[in-house]
């Protein structure tokens, strides 16, 4: 299943690391909620380690061009087995609050040294 909003992503297709920035600021505030940042699998899948987490940070600005400051918006999915995740298929999700910035960008961090495969992160609308 291949995801897709607009045609702008945090994170482009990318290797999966440690730490992958964020790639581009995209629009996300007046959603009330119903705006997600979603890392899904690239092409090949995702592979992590029993016992590691991923994690996605939110930073956010009121421009497009303007300094990204933290906005305290994580979330981090500990996987229990060892996991390996098909292409387009969800790795982890980040709701974007009410009171969010109208521009954020999302960095990727993992603590498995050993993670492999490709992710990227995408705005997607639930409603």
């Amino acid at each position: 299943m291949k995801y897709g909003f607009y045609g702008e992503n945090f994170i482009d297709e990318a290797s999966a690391a440690a730490s992958v920035s964020a790639t581009r600021g995209v629009k996300v505030g007046g959603t009330v909620g119903n705006l997600y940042a979603k890392c899904i699998a690239g092409a090949g899948g995702f592979s992590i380690a029993s016992g590691k987490t991923v994690t996605l940070t939110a930073s956010e600005s009121d421009t497009l061009s303007g300094t990204y400051n933290a906005s305290g918006v994580a979330t981090t999915r500990t996987f229990s087995a060892a996991t390996v995740i098909p292409e387009g298929e969800v790795i982890c999700e980040l709701g974007f609050p009410s009171y969010v910035k109208d521009f954020a960008k999302i960095a990727f961090t993992c603590n498995d040294s050993n993670v492999s495969g490709k992710i990227k992160v995408i705005p997607y609308a639930r409603g």
